[in-house]
């Protein structure tokens, strides 16, 4: 029984130290790249594992059992352990992880790498679900690491996305200062970087923190794999911003070029047409935007308003159909449409009753005179006859 004890007291010590190991770096480093680059055969396995799981792509968990056979002498049995769970997981799936890590941190309970992957599989499920009970699990989970461990990128990163997308237990303003001394600290971690972008871009403090925000986005265009939302808020900063060379770069090269996401071509093209120079260049790239959702009404409303001021005679029956088109799509349509609608159906009316009517009118109105003329000038010859048949008659009788 003694040695059963002193047995398992060893296992636990190994499994904290291997969670401890892995788990902390994890914390301190919030760097799939990097896991995968370190020289630590388990952390190693355990950042292709990580990226088989985000990716969804079969080498990296291919890579992953690659390694735990070339070192399969100098893992220990928890480590194969926990790795034979990992690598059971499918991507893009939440509830098997969490049952399975759950049951795993009863034996574990003071396991840093438990708790963060538990962290990321409720905050994915928090994310379908909206349930609060699991916002509330996900908030004193992050709080307890963080006591634990200070503000470690990942702490910083789930605290800010929590605090920012949370209706219950959001500030918005909170998570704006919390991500803003993150990327202070740690300026080279790419998550921080992202959400800090994000977050600041949705706020529109981008122009009030212009000069950080300029630095962390120049940055980040250098990286080799960028995320193409992200490129269209730097874009779109960078044109009100009045750096519209570097913008449309931005567009043309990183992002239109590179992707076939219809949504992505679709925001790109508008955001060129907001900030194109001359109405022609916005009338060519709204339409071309409209190619990916010819039902969007505001772009219909737009792409409207640049061709009446290009050419309104020669564009202006394309432009009522487009604005007929966008407010059957979207009755609130902007003042400036809703007038310009007006306008051109009381030209069209007017036009209508000039080109058609009118001619009928006038038709009617010359075959009624006509007519007239014809009925006077008929019952002038009759009475004519009658007045000569009464002289006739006069004469006959004298």
């Amino acid at each position: 029984m003694k040695k059963f004890i002193i047995m398992l007291l060893i296992i636990t010590i190994f499994i904290s130290i291997f969670g401890e190991k892995i788990g902390e770096f994890y914390l301190e480093k919030f760097d799939i790249n990097e896991m995968i680059n370190s020289k630590e055969p388990g952390i190693r396995i355990f950042g292709h594992l990580k990226k088989y799981l985000e990716t969804g792509y079969s080498g990296y968990l291919k890579s992953s059992n690659e390694l735990r056979v070339l070192y399969d002498n100098v893992l220990s049995f928890e480590e194969k352990k926990y790795f034979d769970i990992m690598s059971s997981f499918s991507p893009n799936t939440t509830i098997e992880p969490i049952k399975k890590l759950e049951e795993l941190e009863k034996n574990y309970p003071e396991s840093l790498l438990i708790k963060t992957q538990l962290i990321e599989y409720y905050y994915k499920q928090w994310e379908i679900t909206g349930d609060p009970k699991m916002a509330k699990t996900i908030l004193e989970r992050i709080e307890y690491i963080g006591n634990k461990m200070g503000d470690t990128p990942f702490v910083v990163y789930y605290k800010s996305k929590f605090l920012y997308e949370s209706n219950l237990y959001g500030d918005k303003e909170e998570a704006y200062k919390l991500i803003r001394e993150g990327i202070l600290k740690f300026p080279e971690n790419k998550n921080l970087v992202e959400l800090y972008l994000i977050i600041t871009s949705d706020l529109n403090k981008d122009l009030k923190d212009s000069e950080l925000y300029d630095r962390i986005a120049k940055s980040y265009l250098k990286e080799p794999e960028v995320k193409e939302n992200i490129l269209l808020l730097i874009a779109k900063h960078f044109f009100e911003d009045n750096e519209k060379d570097l913008a449309k770069q931005i567009i043309l090269e990183k992002v239109i070029s590179n992707t076939r996401n219809s949504k992505i071509l679709l925001i790109s093209y508008e955001l060129l047409g907001d900030f194109a120079d001359t109405n022609i260049q916005k009338m060519n790239y709204y339409n071309q935007a409209l190619k990916f959702e010819s039902d969007n009404a505001e772009l219909l409303e737009k792409w409207a308003l640049s061709m009446l001021k290009v050419d309104k005679e020669k564009y202006k029956s394309l432009a009522r159909i487009a604005l007929n088109k966008a407010v059957t799509i979207n009755p609130n349509m902007s003042e400036e449409a809703r007038k310009a609608l007006e306008k051109l159906r009381t030209e069209i009316k007017i036009e209508v009753m000039l080109k058609y009517l009118l001619p009928i009118l006038l038709f009617v109105g010359l075959s009624i005179s006509v007519l007239i003329i014809y009925e006077k000038k008929k019952a002038r010859k009759e009475k004519e006859m009658i007045l000569r048949d009464e002289e006739g008659d006069e004469n006959d009788g004298n």
